[in-house]
């Protein structure tokens, strides 16, 4: 029996879901809210134990900037609402080398604007070659 190796894409978005869900728990949303069997549903999902307050989470890579896909599910999680009409915080994991993409994105669906989207947290995340190339090597002096 041999085991497929993760592609690169794959370890790239599992890292920055890693890095995103630790930056959801340092912010207090430490539970897990249950999935439901509903339509479809985010990547990330949860809660503030103390506030209640619900936060979703997704990874875009580069990639997915392009993917009409993508594109749909960005839309959807940033129009969702609670039961009494809350908008939901919703946070996109990217890698910082894609920022400038995924602002540009954001504007184009018109989810980030002057006006709206002020619930929407682009949160840049350092993939591991990125993190790799940040870090002198031994006896540079930089």
């Amino acid at each position: 029996m041999t085991l497929e190796q993760p592609t690169p894409a794959a370890m790239t978005r599992a890292q920055l879901r890693r890095e995103l869900e630790a930056y959801l728990i340092q912010l207090g949303y430490s539970t897990v809210r249950a999935r439901g069997d509903g339509d479809l549903l985010p990547e990330i999902v949860r809660v503030s134990p103390i506030r209640g307050r619900i936060a979703y989470g997704e990874t875009v890579l580069h990639s997915d900037l392009c993917e009409p896909r993508c594109h749909e599910r960005l839309l959807r999680f940033s129009q969702r609402r609670t039961r009494h009409r809350s908008t939901i915080l919703f946070f996109i994991g990217v890698a910082e080398a894609d920022l400038d993409g995924i602002g540009t994105l954001l504007q184009q669906l018109e989810i980030r604007s002057s006006v709206r989207g002020g619930h929407v947290h682009v949160v840049p995340i350092a993939t591991p070659e990125e993190a790799r190339r940040r870090i002198p090597r031994a006896g540079n002096a930089d």
